[in-house]
């Protein structure tokens, strides 16, 4: 990882701290949380870099709830929507938690999945640890070496995909807005298991973190050809964003995409959660965000560290929902593309 990024990674984080940093050093759980368990779900896999941040979280949240112990849980399948089916119907005090892809709940209920029972606008929105920019990547002996080679393909670009998370959906609203054929792949394991498929060929590419691929674009086994994002990544100014290239009415769904992927990873709970418990688990998620030894812990694993207040995310999911209407056909039509 260059420097540039990494300076321009650390200095947001200083800014987001300082938003929403809690003055007082006193518990806010005000003994709710003492000597209790708190299950913290995540919909992903065991290995994954979702679970790296939960474990990361996990003994920080319980420092500041009063919590014996924050047990994490995973429940994987589906993109995500099987734990979060399962949250839904917890109930409300509390007690049980969980840390995921916000985008891809949101997606995965505009595209009217039947695999979907539950409401994204009606979590209780409890903080973000991270997001970070997506790129859209190649293999590294692959011909395609730029989007205009995309759209110019005499076939579908082949997406080897892990599921019907936020990647899934992105990548569709690319293909309708760039205008270029799609054919996504399903049934692989996580995304080491796609970005392995890319880089031997099974697949010609995929849509990840940055931090992911910058490793795998330094030693050529893959090649940048778009960010998904506000604006191009500093250290790779050559690579277009994708709001440079999408133009008319299509502009707007890949806005309100990028939008969306500010949430990122975040936690939540579920429907009418007890306000003391909102107001506790809030307190404790920012101050351990803001706990010197967490973020110390957080870039020797190289996890990105990017936080936001429950009350910000809450506010802005409305927002995001209300602005994604118009995408509903191309994430149903994707979504039909795979059964």
């Amino acid at each position: 990882m260059k420097t540039i990024w990494k300076t321009t990674i650390l200095g947001a984080l200083v800014l987001a701290l300082a938003a929403f940093a809690v003055p007082g050093a006193s518990q806010a759980a005000s003994g709710f949380y003492d000597g209790k368990v708190i299950t913290l779900i995540v919909p992903n896999s065991p290995g994954g870099r979702m679970t790296r941040y939960a474990r990361l979280y996990g003994p920080y949240i319980a420092k500041y709830t009063g919590a014996k112990e924050v047990r994490i849980v995973n429940k994987k399948g589906g993109g995500g929507v099987k734990g979060t089916n399962y949250l839904w119907v917890q109930k409300p005090d509390g007690m049980t938690i969980a840390f995921t892809s916000v985008p891809t709940l949101i997606l995965a209920q505009l595209s009217g999945s039947e695999a979907v029972q539950f409401d994204a606008t009606k979590f209780v929105y409890l903080g973000r640890a991270a997001t970070e920019p997506r790129v859209m990547v190649v293999g590294g002996k692959n011909e395609i070496r730029s989007i205009e080679d995309v759209r110019n393909l005499k076939r579908p670009f082949i997406n080897p995909s892990q599921g019907t998370d936020e990647d899934f959906y992105t990548l569709a609203i690319l293909a309708d807005a760039l205008d270029f054929d799609l054919k996504i792949v399903t049934g692989y394991e996580g995304q080491a298991d796609t970005g392995v498929a890319v880089i031997k060929g099974d697949g010609d590419g995929l849509l990840t973190a940055w931090t992911y691929t910058i490793p795998l674009i330094a030693n050529g086994d893959m090649h940048p050809i778009l960010t998904i994002w506000t604006e191009r990544h500093p250290d790779y100014p050559d690579i277009p964003s994708a709001l440079e290239i999408v133009e008319g009415e299509k502009k707007a769904g890949v806005q309100a995409i990028v939008n969306m992927l500010a949430m990122h990873r975040g936690f939540f709970g579920p429907p009418d959660m007890d306000p003391k418990a909102t107001a506790a688990l809030r307190d404790a998620i920012s101050k351990a965000a803001a706990d010197p030894e967490l973020q110390a812990e957080g870039e020797k694993q190289g996890l990105i560290l990017l936080p936001s207040d429950g009350e910000t995310e809450q506010a802005r999911i409305t927002q995001i929902t209300d602005a994604s209407q118009g995408l509903k056909p191309v994430l149903k039509a994707a979504l039909a593309s795979i059964k």
